[in-house]
């Protein structure tokens, strides 16, 4: 364990990652990444990964659309391959959808995204197999799509260990130390770090590292279920379906074979996240391939390969918490992801590496401080209240 460095990260999901890598290329010098656990341990690595810009502000739609570049150019921007499946992201629509709709499409037209509106007969046409009751149109991104969640984190971790990164994985923080109100040093499992910088960027236990430093996030939990199946067609075609309607969403992950999850909005389901139940429930696995089978009839007789539960890190307003505290000099918060960080990860984590370096940003995240709850100020979605979209 090194004694000393420029900037410790705490966490090895893709957020804490995506920061630590990007220090790592602005030359900021000796990078520390703790892990207690392995990179990719929870939310990150369980994640259904998709990589699409389906979002109704300008700053989310902005970073996703950064997102997409960086997914689509991974060698050169995230250090190898992720395993971008660039097999676009379709969402249905029904009547009383259509506003919002039309809402998300303008603004990320604005954006300079591509986005194509597809008829009842176009989405038949592409997918025969899928009902379409309820169904009035679509709105399909071409450009997007889904990674391997796992895969992208190692590489961007691995890709910049000669330009300063060490991640020290099973050694888990346990302090940080204050010098008159300025960063001094983290405590570790194997000995302290004396820094001027630290990132908590601890995903569900971001709330516990914060607490080291006298500050209290508000911050919820839910444990979430996907499950794969193998299916009666080929699905060598299918894009990343999200249906607002029935609530649940899927995409291919590999041949004859689907993931699929529910949608939102969805009720929250509380765990203890130093001790929840990790394996697929019955119940659970019901209630999505009921979904499954209503939009897809012919998914009837599906075969079950595997399933999991991990869980959502969850803000006031479903959006991280990224950015400076004002009274503690040094620190950055980077925590929950609730749900949809993992596409927003990279473009953040270059974000907030800028910041920390004294650089200007490629994006602005004030709107994403960690104080805007205090200031009255949340994020809204065209879908109402609740919504990370």
């Amino acid at each position: 364990m090194t004694s000393s460095a420029d900037a410790v990260v705490i966490g090895g999901g893709i957020l804490g990652v995506s920061t630590a890598h990007f220090l790592a290329k602005l030359g900021y010098g000796s990078i520390v990444l703790l892990e207690k656990k392995t990179l990719a341990a929870v939310s990150t690595g369980h994640s259904a990964a998709a990589i699409r810009t389906f979002y109704s502000n300008p700053l989310t739609i902005r970073l996703a659309r950064r997102a997409v570049e960086m997914f689509s150019n991974a060698n050169e921007e995230l250090g190898g391959d992720c395993g971008f499946n660039q097999v676009g992201y379709m969402t249905l629509l029904s009547q009383a959808d259509l506003e919002a709709g039309k809402q998300v499409i303008e603004m990320e037209r604005q954006a300079g995204i591509r986005v194509e509106e597809l008829t009842k007969a176009d989405v038949h046409e592409r997918l025969p197999m899928v009902d379409l009751e309820n169904v009035d149109c679509a709105i399909l991104e071409p450009d997007s799509g889904y990674v391997d969640p796992v895969k992208t984190t190692r590489t961007m971790a691995s890709s910049v260990k000669e330009m300063g990164l060490d991640v020290f994985e099973g050694v888990g923080a346990t302090g940080i130390r204050l010098k008159n109100g300025h960063v001094d040093a983290v405590d570790t499992e194997e000995g302290t770090i004396q820094t001027s910088v630290v990132v908590n960027a601890a995903g569900g236990w971001g709330g516990q590292v914060g607490s080291w430093v006298g500050l209290k996030y508000s911050l919820r939990w839910s444990r979430e279920v996907d499950i794969v199946l193998e299916v009666p067609f080929e699905t060598s075609a299918f894009p990343w379906l999200s249906d607002p309607q029935i609530r649940f969403y899927t995409r291919q992950e590999g041949p004859r074979q689907l993931l699929v999850g529910l949608g939102f909005p969805k009720e929250i389901e509380p765990l203890d996240i130093e001790n929840y139940d990790q394996n697929l429930d019955d119940s659970t696995r019901e209630r999505i391939e009921t979904c499954l089978r209503r939009r897809i009839p012919s998914s009837e007789g599906s075969k079950l390969v595997r399933g999991w539960a991990s869980m959502y890190t969850i803000t006031d307003d479903w959006h991280p918490l990224v950015g400076p505290e004002e009274q503690i000099s040094g620190y950055y918060a980077c925590v929950a992801g609730n749900g949809h960080c993992f596409k927003l990860g990279p473009p953040i984590g270059e974000s907030l590496a800028h910041m920390i370096a004294g650089k200007p940003p490629p994006a602005d995240l004030n709107q994403l401080r960690p104080g805007r709850f205090a200031e009255g100020e949340y994020f809204k979605s065209v879908w109402g209240s609740g919504n990370r979209a």
